[in-house]
Parts: structure tokens; sequence; C-alpha cells
């Protein structure tokens, strides 16, 4: 067997190695026992270089956190708007909610009121409408019972009016509780009209009021025929008896 160069290298570097190990081994020498100090060197070129960067780089963390900490913060205000909009129209629904049945309420209540007052006003009008009948028969009863007393009471009327002739002059039926003759001077003019009548207090046998106005009240319809004189002066005389 032929060993190439090589392989006789090879052969000796392995065989010098394995007899140098057994000798250290033996020897009890430990090799790299003792520690290499090691030594730094500052380089101030670097650091100051460097320092511009680190200064950008802690400036970048800062604002890095700070945009964190105001997004945070927008975050947690917009939920609270959030919730706090979503608490407000729950509050809205059940107010409106409140208000209408508030508002039915009302308006039952208001409708029963209508009702009852209207049933009120309609008994009281009936009532009002009763009495209103029961009052005009006894004004009518009383109004009969009147007349039919004036049928039985007899009276006369007279006049002094020289040269003229009395057209007509209502026959007196008075409701007076007293009796008495009544005197009313006159003047009358041309057409026969009555222009002035005044009680005459000499000549009447009675002073009662009613009397004397239900004397004054006929007057004034009487009327005389036509005459030349353009006003002359008389009187009528009322005798009511009782």
């Amino acid at each position: 067997m032929k060993l190439s160069h090589q392989d006789k290298a090879l052969f000796i570097t392995f065989g010098g190695a394995s007899f140098l190990i057994l000798i250290f081994f033996f020897l009890g020498v430990k090799p790299y026992q003792d520690k290499i100090p090691e030594e730094y060197f500052e380089i101030p070129v670097l650091a100051e270089a460097l320092a511009p960067e680190l200064e950008e780089t802690k400036s970048r963390q800062a604002t890095a956190s700070q945009s964190q900490k105001v997004t945070h913060q927008l975050y947690n205000n917009r939920a609270l708007q959030t919730e706090s909009k979503e608490l407000f129209e729950e509050e809205d629904i059940i107010r409106k909610a409140i208000e209408e049945q508030q508002l039915g309420s009302v308006e039952s209540l208001n409708v029963e009121n209508d009702a009852l007052l209207q049933a009120h006003q309609k008994e009281r009008e009936l009532a009002l409408a009763d009495k209103r009948e029961q009052l005009k028969a006894k004004i009518e009863a009383r109004e009969q019972a009147r007349n039919k007393k004036k049928e039985n009471r007899l009276s006369t009327v007279s006049y002094d009016l020289e040269g003229r002739t009395a057209i007509r002059i209502p026959n007196p039926v008075y409701t007076c509780d007293a009796q008495g003759a009544i005197v009313i001077d006159i003047s009358v003019n041309e057409n026969g009209s009555i222009t002035e009548m005044k009680y005459n207090k000499k000549a009447s046998t009675s002073t009662n009021g009613c009397l004397i106005d239900q004397a004054l009240e006929y007057v004034g319809s009487a009327y005389f025929d036509v005459a030349s004189l353009t006003e002359q002066q008389g009187t009528i005389t009322f005798n009511f008896q009782g």
C-alpha cells in the first residue's frame, strides 16, 4: 500500500497533535487557566456621533408614548361620549313614554270631565226650562185673573174741548188698586193731535201715581177732528172706579 504525500502529512500532523495532548495531560498543565484581561478603548468620536441619534430615538419614544396616551385618552373620551349619548337617548325614550302616558291620562280625564260637565249643563238647562214654563204658567194665570178683574171694574172718560169732537179716546182698563178721577190738561193742534199734556192736581180727586201714569198713557193715544185753530186748550178726565 502506497501513501501519498498528503496522507503522510496528515498522518504526521495527527500523530504530533496526539503526542502533545498526552504530554499536557500527564504534566497536569491546564491550558488557558488564567484569564486574559480585556481592555476597552473609548472612542469619543463614535459616542458624539451616536448622541443625536440616541436623543432622536428617545424623543421618538417619548412622542410615541405621549401619542399612545393621547390616543387612549381620546378613545376613552369617545367611549364615554358614546355611553353618555346612549344613556341620554334611553332617558329621552323613557321620558317621552312617561309624558305620553301622562298626556293620555290627562286627555282621558278631560274627556270624562267634559262629558260630566255636558251632562250637568244639560240637566241644568232642562231644570231652567221647566222653571221657565212654570213661571210662565203662573204669569199667564195671574194676567188672566187680572184681566177678569178689569172687566168687573167700571171706568169712564170725558173731555172738554170746545167745538172739537174726539175721534179716539181709549176707555181705560186699569190694574191699579186705587180709585178716583184724574184730570189731564191738553193742548191740541189744528190736525187734532195732542201736542202737550199735564196732570191737573187741583181738578183731580186722586194723587195715586199708578192712576196718573195710566191716564197719561191713554191721553197719548187720543186725537180729535181737524179745526182751523192752530192750538186749543182743553181737558180729558178719567174716572177710575174700584
